[in-house]
């Protein structure tokens, strides 16, 4: 009897243990950063269903806030609402609704709690999907590589700003190497490594975002267009009756190679700069309707 009753459970728990790794997605990335002197330093962070915001030793999160700085320090900051630094720009915070960190810490590995991804939260709306990562160094050029893991054939894809002192962000800089896009690319597994040059650079901003699927939105007849097309700069999407959603560009090979989100109307107008000549194909997802179409780009 007592058997029965076990091999009963047993038979329980193997039909539900699949099911995590269907449903959950606990992305984790490691950045390594070397110096032109050889120093190297490394950070871990993520998303995982058996964690929260606080230090959870398990995940060997340890606070080294106070600590001073080497030569070359790299380190997730996480940042109360007197301090919060520059990850309150990426947060919908109000008075009622504080959207920051209980205290000031500062890690090496960081893996929070994914509760915005199972909720469909937007990633700048949650505490848990964003990480500001500072830079300290003395000795450039800067190499970064990375380590993806558990991403599940990239359900969730990490979103990247490259910052400069007092919180600016990088592609205000006139400057010929967008950094943005080529940490972009680094965190999706494009590229295999980015050099850092710029020593102005300060921070990062890294957020988990939800990948959104064609299977969840239906197909329709593009009602925008693209300003100007054929175009080798800047590019307005124009048209758009509602600002919520996402904007990607694809290749001819099917491949992603830049994902916007656009809030408001200001965030209809991108560049292409980075962009090699040829044929793409624009698609935009509209969270309002729930819908997505296409056009076409010629870049030259």
């Amino acid at each position: 009897m007592y058997l029965k009753r076990y091999f009963i459970v047993i038979i329980t728990l193997l039909c539900f243990l699949p099911l995590k790794s269907q449903n959950f997605y606990e992305p984790i990335i490691s950045l390594y950063f070397e110096d032109n002197a050889g120093r190297k330093d490394t950070i871990t962070f993520g998303l995982s269903d058996t964690t929260t915001l606080d230090i959870d030793t398990a995940f060997n999160e340890v606070d080294i806030y106070g600590t001073p700085l080497d030569s070359l320090d790299i380190r997730i900051i996480q940042r109360d609402t007197n301090n919060y630094e520059c990850i309150g720009n990426y947060l919908y915070s109000t008075p009622s609704n504080p959207q920051y960190f209980t205290t000031n810490r500062d890690l090496k590995i960081d893996i929070r709690s994914n509760w915005a991804i199972y909720q469909n939260v937007s990633s700048y709306e949650a505490v848990d999907n964003n990480f500001e990562i500072i830079l300290h160094a003395h000795n450039y050029p800067i190499t970064v590589k990375s380590n993806l893991q558990n991403f599940y054939g990239y359900p969730i894809i990490p979103l990247a700003k490259v910052l400069y002192p007092n919180c600016t962000e990088e592609y205000n800089y006139n400057s010929s190497i967008y950094y943005t896009d080529k940490f972009y690319d680094l965190l999706n597994n494009n590229i295999d490594s980015v050099v850092v040059t710029d020593t102005a650079i300060t921070s990062f901003i890294i957020s988990f975002d939800i990948f959104v699927g064609i299977n969840e939105f239906s197909k329709t007849t593009p009602k925008w267009k693209i300003q100007p097309n054929p175009a080798n700069d800047n590019i307005t999407i124009g048209g758009l009756t509602t600002y919520d959603g996402r904007l990607e560009i694809i290749n001819i090979l099917g491949e992603i190679v830049f994902s916007h989100k656009i809030y408001t109307i200001e965030h209809a107008t991108i560049s292409i700069n980075q962009l090699k000549n040829g044929v793409y194909f624009i698609r935009y997802y509209d969270n309002e309707t729930k819908t997505y179409s296409t056009n076409k780009l010629i870049k030259n």
